[in-house]
């Protein structure tokens, strides 16, 4: 009777599962999980070992609840969700059940200290009863020690919710731990058919995701749309990479990182330790693997902890605008200014319908232009601008909108983000300013060594991001230009996660620029190698964002 009424609850709580195309995916954690190492909120990383058509892709999900055994008389209770498959630089949605778990050390249904990890029933339902996960799918009765996994679903439905419960303090598994699960799409393609990396849509401007307010989740950096390949035989003979030969993009990122900010060390309910702001509360909101700063008010500034900026240099940001009424006409206006307060260089965007926004930008006294652009700035729009030996180009999502030449800006001793929304509200996802340098070739012949933060991958992924562009295009050319030259590829990382998962990323993706460049651009093999050296060179302390942005990079070295 037990087990006909958890086959009928499996069915009511799961209805289609039988016409599901499910497959068995293995996948190794990227970073520690457990009841004292993770909040409710967090996002949870792990990338996939099998099957081989998905490997190297990494799997992102959120942990839903998590109880220490202090708190329910010595049980301890865990659950998360994996959510979205990151394959070949697309989103696909996904439900996964667990089957099989091995911790770090390779050990089979225990955690790290060798608590006995179980599927099903057991004690588990009374630990859990009342959580926001719901309930435990699965019907070993009895009364046993030790732990017990299940898979529950919340009440949005689709996304099954995984359960860990034990009856000891704590429970914990380090980066390394293998989870075996059963695995299927949400209403997109079955994940048999991916096979190899999906056709990527046009480039668009990404929707911006749900967000709960929540001070304890700290995630990477979101994945960036991609673009469809314009020479699909080049990309599958770089692994399935964007084709980097049919990208325009141009915008190169400076190196030298002046302020850098994905909200990562701010609390839900502080200020943004970075920065001053006036005329509103600013409000961190985290979800859908997000962190973002969002402002409302008739008057609000906003200014950075900026020492003046100097000559040539680049300010990148994602934002996005939320919502409010349709008759709502939001302003945000970028200043930059003098030692006397003055506008050394201002850029003002101001909304003329749903889809219609003016941009003005000018240098002191000199209007450089105005156009209006068809930008849905209800989703995540990428804004860019550049300033380099008295030429000055602004992008928006990729997109040139402004090249000046000629341009006479005065020293900027400071910068104010000034802000009218009305009853909207604006959210930034990120913000760096970075000194500009000079381009690879005069770099690596000057000094034999090149460092970029332009190049730039998938969370977790060896993938590189359409964005990367220039980068790739600057270091094609100089090798195309110097037939000598030779160079080793460095990756490095910043110290989040595990030291040995960062090291062979890192040879990953050093290993992935020169696949590129051999495959697309047809430069000798024999001219490039390669190394990873996690996260063992930092440029700065790991303990900020911008320390970690700083040391997260590329080194090309000549040889």
């Amino acid at each position: 009777m037990q087990l006909r009424s958890a086959i009928v609850g499996l069915a009511l709580l799961l209805p289609g599962a039988v016409l599901a195309q499910e497959i068995e995916m293995k996948v190794e954690l990227m970073g520690p999980l457990g009841t004292k190492t993770s909040r409710k909120g967090d996002r949870v990383f792990a990338r996939v070992l099998q099957p081989a058509g998905l490997k190297g892709d990494t799997v992102e999900g959120t942990v839903k609840e998590v109880r220490s055994g202090g708190k329910l008389h010595g049980n301890s209770v865990l659950n998360f969700s994996f959510e979205t498959l990151q394959h070949g630089g697309q989103p696909v949605e996904i439900s996964t059940e667990i089957r099989a778990f091995r911790n770090s050390k390779g050990q089979a249904e225990v955690d790290e200290e060798g608590r006995v990890i179980r599927r099903g029933g057991g004690n588990t339902g009374k630990a859990v009863a009342g959580t926001a996960a719901g309930g435990l799918i699965g019907g070993i009765a009895g009364g046993w020690k030790g732990a017990a996994i299940g898979t529950g679903v919340g009440a949005a439905a689709s996304i099954a919710v995984i359960e860990i419960a034990a009856d000891s303090p704590e429970i914990r598994f380090d980066p390394g731990s293998i989870i075996t699960l059963s695995a299927k799409s949400r209403g997109g393609p079955a994940l048999s058919s991916l096979t190899g990396a999906p056709a990527a849509p046009a480039r668009a401007p990404q929707p911006a995701p749900s967000y709960a307010a929540n001070a304890g989740a700290s995630v990477p950096a979101a994945p960036a749309a991609t673009v469809p390949a314009a020479n699909p035989a080049a990309a599958q003979a770089a692994g399935s990479q964007p084709d980097f030969t049919a990208l325009k993009a141009d915008f190169i990122p400076g190196e030298k990182v002046l302020l850098y900010d994905d909200f990562s060390d701010m609390a839900g309910d502080e200020p943004p330790p970075h920065w001053k702001v006036r005329g509103t509360t600013a409000e961190l909101k985290v979800g859908g693997g997000i962190r973002q700063l969002t402002v409302k008010g008739e008057n609000v500034t906003m200014t950075p902890n900026l020492k003046g900026l100097p000559q040539n240099f680049t300010m990148e940001t994602d934002l996005v605008i939320e919502g409010g009424t349709p008759d709502t006409r939001p302003e945000l206006e970028w200043i930059f200014l003098t030692k006397e307060g003055r506008p050394a260089l201002d850029l003002n965007t101001k909304q003329q319908g749903m889809e219609k926004w003016t941009v003005r930008v000018s240098a002191g006294e000199e209007k450089l232009g105005e156009t209006m652009l068809s930008t849905d700035w209800r989703r995540v729009v990428k804004l860019a601008l550049w300033t380099q030996n008295g030429r000055f180009r602004l992008y928006v999502n990729g997109q040139r909108v402004f090249d000046v030449n000629q341009v006479s800006i005065a020293p900027i001793a400071s910068v104010e983000d000034r802000m009218w929304t009305g009853d909207k509200s604006v959210g930034y996802q990120f913000v760096r300013f970075a000194e500009s340098t000079p381009d690879f070739s005069q770099t690596i012949s000057a000094t034999g060594r090149y460092v970029t933060h332009g190049i730039l991958f998938d969370t977790g992924s060896d993938r590189l991001k359409p964005e990367s562009a220039a980068v790739i295009k600057s270091i094609a050319a100089g090798l195309q230009a110097n037939a000598d030259l030779k160079l080793k590829i460095e990756g490095h990382t910043d110290s989040t996660g595990d030291a040995a998962l960062n090291l062979d990323l890192s040879k990953r993706r050093a290993a992935a620029v020169k696949q590129v460049l051999v495959a697309e651009f047809q430069i000798d093999a024999a001219r490039l190698t390669t190394d990873g050296l996690g996260a063992t060179k930092p440029l700065e302390p790991n303990d900020t964002p911008q320390g970690r942005a700083q040391n997260r990079r590329v080194e090309l070295v000549k040889q």
